[in-house]
């Protein structure tokens, strides 16, 4: 399948066309996207049987546009593929299954051509409502972590799926459309203790990230939780130059896929951020000046922060 690199190649045409931006600005901006396109990018989804991997690649891409293998092989690697972006949906793990350990720690264990890790990033999907999670930690700290090595903080993820059927002793209720705070203290005691039991077993220091791929809310609708800090955290832990290749795969444009969270914090604001800074070499936090992103680089930063706005709301089909 060709590479409509829909994200860089539109926000190169927005750049083309700006009446703001000057020769010397257009044609930097032009020579970093082209430093930042092409770049192959391998990310991994791990975890034990039933937690929601697949679920969750389907929440976060258009998978029905990528192309797919092994799909038709029952327990082989599935692997989904759109330009320079592969998601490698493993198949579930076990605690007996020594066959499929090795298989995992050998894949994290590859070099590409260049001598770089194939796998740029391991997203280990747990199930944030089961109340033993043995298996999901030893994949960490028996497979993972020793295949990883040092690097290991850096290139793995942990996600805990399912906080709505987490919450135990108390109900998915909403609020003007957000959910109870009560609702997240049982997600966010095993992240805990999790994070806790990693940095005292293995000396890594995780912090795991809560969400949902997908659930029911009112009028059976369903859509998922806290996706854009899941996309936030996969983007900021890619090599530099290699996220703009997220950016480029088809993501998912399902209405209000994107617009739930915890309201922690703005994570659409910290997405604009970061591919503003990608973009815009020596800028820090956006260069917001007023709450304008670009605004502190004067007004060709400002018309930047403009179009990279513009571009990834319609990228992820936010109002």
């Amino acid at each position: 399948m060709e590479n409509n690199s829909a994200f860089s190649r539109q926000l190169s045409r927005y750049i083309s066309q700006s009446p703001i931006l000057d020769e010397w600005k257009t044609s930097s901006l032009q020579l970093r996207l082209h430093q930042l396109n092409d770049q192959p990018l391998n990310i991994l989804f791990a975890g034990p049987s039933g937690v929601g991997k697949s679920a969750t690649i389907n929440a976060l891409f258009a998978t029905e546009e990528f192309e797919t293998s092994g799909a038709e092989d029952e327990g082989a690697i599935v692997r989904f593929s759109s330009g320079e972006l592969v998601l490698w949906d493993f198949p579930g793990y076990r605690l007996e299954d020594t066959q499929s350990a090795m298989q995992l720690a050998a894949t994290l264990s590859e070099y590409d051509e260049a001598g770089k890790p194939l796998i740029d990033l391991v997203v280990v999907v747990l199930d944030a409502a089961q109340q033993n999670l043995n298996d999901g930690y030893q994949l960490i700290n028996k497979v993972i972590a020793p295949a990883l090595g040092e690097s290991t903080e850096q290139r793995m993820l942990v996600m805990l799926n399912k906080v709505d059927a987490a919450n135990h002793s108390y109900e998915w209720a909403y609020v003007n459309e957000s959910c109870s705070s009560e609702v997240e203290i049982w997600p966010e005691s095993t992240a805990s203790l999790l994070r806790h039991c990693l940095l005292r077993d293995a000396e890594l220091e995780v912090a795991p990230v809560s969400y949902a791929a997908e659930f029911s809310r009112k009028a059976d609708t369903m859509r998922p939780y806290n996706l854009l800090k899941v996309m936030n955290e996969i983007l900021v832990r890619l090599p530099e130059e290699k996220r703009l290749t997220l950016l480029d795969a088809p993501l998912n444009q399902r209405a209000l896929n994107w617009c739930d969270s915890d309201n922690r914090c703005n994570y659409l604001t910290q997405l604009e951020n970061t591919l503003f800074d990608l973009v815009y070499q020596d800028a820090k936090d956006g260069a917001r000046f007023g709450g304008l992103l670009g605004a502190h680089k004067g007004k060709q930063g400002r018309e930047l922060g403009y179009l990279l706005r513009r571009q990834l709301h319609a990228s992820l089909k936010i109002g």
